[in-house]
């Protein structure tokens, strides 16, 4: 299997429900996050920038979730929906922070299991145990069980999985000739995306 890592190097995450400027020079990767409903919303709890919305939606059966805040990430298992509490609420508002619900590929070195077989192209928000940062894209189909145990053999602590399928298309800018390349197979759903992960540059 091949696969493409986007390395996070020293720019900063963020997570947005705008969809972001391709003018915008400061962002240099941005991917779709959290699922979709077919409504037009994001699926489960989440909160952007200290504001969260959908408290009364959260998704248990999705087991994991991503924290950013000041342009940096942490990964971690949901609990069935347990570890949103009013605590990590008012945790979140108080930093100003960003979060949304996906599923854990793997959690501490540990790839995770899945029931379903079918394959897609496979893209993860990811921690090497190395220290690196970034974002593992898969150049072709492959289920969960090949994608998470891969990750895992490559290296990585943990992983969360970001939308595919249809809804599969972003973009990096090139960092010698500063042009838009897409990424994503798909891209049959674009138009539908409601939120989106970025990396950026710090202005200075």
């Amino acid at each position: 299997m091949s696969y493409h890592f986007y390395d996070m190097g020293d720019l900063r995450i963020g997570w947005e429900i705008k969809r972001p400027d391709k003018m915008n020079e400061r962002i240099k990767l941005c991917i779709p996050a959290a699922f979709t409903t077919k409504s037009g919303t994001v699926v489960g709890i989440y909160g952007i920038r200290g504001g969260v919305s959908n408290a009364r939606a959260i998704s248990r059966p999705i087991g994991g979730a991503i924290l950013i805040s000041g342009g940096k990430f942490e990964i971690f298992p949901s609990d069935n929906g347990k570890r949103f509490t009013r605590e990590f609420i008012k945790s979140v508002q108080k930093r100003k922070a960003s979060f949304f619900q996906q599923f854990q590929l793997v959690h501490k070195g540990t790839p995770a299991r899945f029931k379903d077989k079918k394959s897609f192209q496979m893209r993860a928000i990811v921690k090497f145990a190395d220290g690196r940062e970034g974002v593992v894209e898969s150049e072709s189909a492959m289920t969960f069980k090949t994608f998470n145990a891969d990750l895992a053999a490559l290296g990585v602590e943990d992983a969360l999985y970001t939308d595919m399928g249809a809804w599969d298309e972003g973009w990096y800018r090139d960092p010698e000739t500063g042009e838009i390349v897409t990424i994503g197979n798909d891209r049959s759903q674009t138009a539908k995306q409601t939120n989106w992960v970025v990396f950026y540059e710090q202005t200075r």
